[in-house]
Parts: C-alpha cells; sequence; structure tokens
C-alpha cells in the first residue's frame, strides 16, 4: 500500500476538521486522527491507511500555503466553495496554535518569575537569620561579660552582706542578690527563644529553596514536552 496522495480539496478539509475539534499536541493525538482520517477515506476496493506522521506534516504544508497566501496551491481543483471552508478551518487552527504559543510563553516566564521570587524571598531569609545569629552571638558575649560582673557583684554582695550584719540589715541587701539572679535566668531564656526563632527562620529558609527548586524542574519538564 503506498503512501496517501491527498488527492482532492475535500481530503483536506476533513483533516483540517479533525484537527480543528480535537487540537493535537501529543504523538498519540495524530494517531487518533489517522485512524479516523483512514476509516473516512476507505473505500471497499482501494483501502486507505494514514499515519500520524503523514498527518501532521499535510497540516503544517497546509498552514505554511495559508500563512503565505498562497490561494492558488490551496484552491487546487475544488469548488469555492470549498476553498473557502479549508481557508476558514486553517485561520482557525493558526489563531488557536498561536494563542496556544503566547499561553505557554506567559505561563514559563510566571513560573520563572516564581522561581526568582522564591530564591529572593530564601535569600531575604537567610540574611535575616544570618543577622539575628550575629545579634545572638553578641548577646552571648555581652551575658559572659555580665556573668562575670554577676561574679563581681556576688562577691560585693557577700562582703556587703558580712559588713551589714553587723548593723542588722542583710534582708534587703540578699534581696538584691535575688533580684539579680532573676535577672540572670531571664536572659537565658531570652537566649534561648532567640535560638528557637534563628531555627524556625532556617526552617523556612530550606522550605523556600525547595520550592524555588521544585518550581523550576516543573518549568524544564514543561518546556521539554
Amino acid at each position: 500500500m503506498g503512501p496517501f496522495r491527498w488527492p482532492s480539496i475535500e481530503n483536506d478539509i476533513a483533516l483540517a476538521r479533525e484537527v480543528a475539534a480535537s487540537r493535537p499536541e501529543k504523538p498519540n493525538d495524530w494517531d487518533k486522527i489517522g485512524t479516523r482520517l483512514s476509516e473516512h477515506f476507505s473505500t471497499d476496493g482501494k483501502p486507505v491507511e494514514l499515519k500520524a506522521r503523514g498527518c501532521r506534516e499535510r497540516m503544517d504544508r497546509l498552514l505554511s500555503k495559508y500563512k503565505q497566501e498562497d490561494a492558488k496551491s490551496l484552491k487546487r481543483s475544488g469548488a469555492e466553495e470549498d476553498y473557502n471552508k479549508l481557508k476558514q478551518l486553517l485561520e482557525d487552527i493558526s489563531t488557536f496554535r498561536r494563542d496556544m504559543m503566547v499561553l505557554k510563553d506567559k505561563e514559563k516566564e510566571e513560573k520563572r518569575n516564581q522561581a526568582e521570587n522564591g530564591k529572593r524571598k530564601a535569600e531575604m531569609i537567610r540574611r535575616a537569620a544570618m543577622e539575628k545569629r550575629r545579634e545572638t552571638y553578641d548577646d552571648n558575649q555581652d551575658s559572659i561579660h555580665s556573668s562575670e560582673e554577676e561574679s563581681e557583684d556576688e562577691e560585693l554582695i557577700k562582703k556587703m552582706v558580712r559588713k551589714d550584719s553587723k548593723s542588722n540589715r542583710p534582708r534587703q541587701t540578699k534581696l538584691t542578690a535575688m533580684e539579680m539572679l532573676a535577672n540572670k535566668y531571664e536572659k537565658k531564656a531570652e537566649l534561648k527563644e532567640k535560638e528557637l526563632e534563628i531555627r524556625k527562620m532556617e526552617l523556612e529558609v530550606e522550605l523556600e529553596e525547595r520550592r524555588a527548586m521544585l518550581g523550576l524542574v516543573l518549568s524544564r519538564s514543561n518546556m521539554q514536552h
């Protein structure tokens, strides 16, 4: 069985109708078009077997002639009415394909923007976490110095207690020492809270990075399809 030659404009109209109705994108879509047209074009004495590639290449040629406004090649031996039908179908198919290309380009651009925004946000969170970590380090250094000062203060308090015990005034001095210890534990609690906050920010950075990476993977996958 030889290749199908698309002998008349009616064959082109049938192909254009199938493409306009099913809007094929994947190879399997063209396989289905080839199967349906094979049945449609076959006769008892002359079976026809159309392949996906043949249908796709014929449609590409028709669209190329339409875009070049090659009316003579499109019309061939068909009537004016058939030519107008084919021309309208090709216009619909061409418009749909153009709109789909614009839509896909827009989707790719949006995904790129989302990935870039995710990276920027992750970088902002990372910088904030680093700044918080520096602040915590500075606070820890201050806490160390404060602890040294507290030791000196406690030693001074002990001296004050020993000195004031002679004059029966130890209660107020002991109260001041308790307040200093309370301040010390309060600072420790604040440092612990900051550490937890930093850990939370680090987790947010990891999450944003994973989202950005997923966006890039999906974008590349769609571009390949």
